[in-house]
């Protein structure tokens, strides 16, 4: 039996994949550790409403704000790790080169997708901390999220662009 292909999968072999992949590794482990600080925060505002009959104020939005930085954070590693949902079953009957440039193709689109929402998301942040908008009950500013979610997307568009280029690498051997 096979090991599956995430396991089948180590630290690329180049030197600026070895760098996209450890930047990678350490968005997703901050994104886990704010994942894990929402779901304490979460739990915290269910016992307070048990006990005392009051959430923790602005649970909401902070549940809110912090899954969009984490699952930000998250993009960049699955990339690496060959994680996103891929539908190959028009695929599968192609030779292994055919398939290293459809996946190269649709890694190189990920890559200027996600550098256009990079550009976006640093101008929509610039814009909405221009007007200083706020979330409703803490005040929190949510520039903070958009700045905070910025080099996700940045690094997402690093690791799309390797794996391109190491898509297409593997089609032309």
């Amino acid at each position: 039996m096979t090991e599956p292909l995430w396991r089948q999968l180590g630290a690329p072999r180049d030197v600026f994949g070895r760098v996209v992949y450890e930047l990678a590794r350490w968005f997703a482990l901050a994104g886990g550790a704010v994942l894990v600080a929402i779901s304490a925060m979460s739990v915290a505002s269910i016992l307070s409403r048990w006990l005392i009959g009051r959430p923790v104020l602005g649970d909401f939005e902070l549940v809110q704000l912090g899954c969009a930085v984490s699952v930000s954070a998250f993009l960049p590693w699955c990339q690496m790790r060959r994680g996103h949902v891929l539908v190959d079953f028009f695929t599968t009957g192609l030779r292994p080169r055919a398939r290293a440039l459809l996946d190269g193709a649709g890694a190189a689109l990920l890559a200027a997708v996600a550098a256009l929402l990079t550009w976006r998301i640093a101008l929509g942040g610039i814009g909405i901390r221009q007007a200083a908008e706020s979330t409703m009950l803490l005040g929190v500013p949510v520039w903070i999220a958009y700045a905070l979610m910025l080099p996700s997307f940045a690094l997402l568009a690093l690791t799309a662009a390797h794996t391109a280029w190491s898509e297409f690498g593997g089609a032309a051997k």
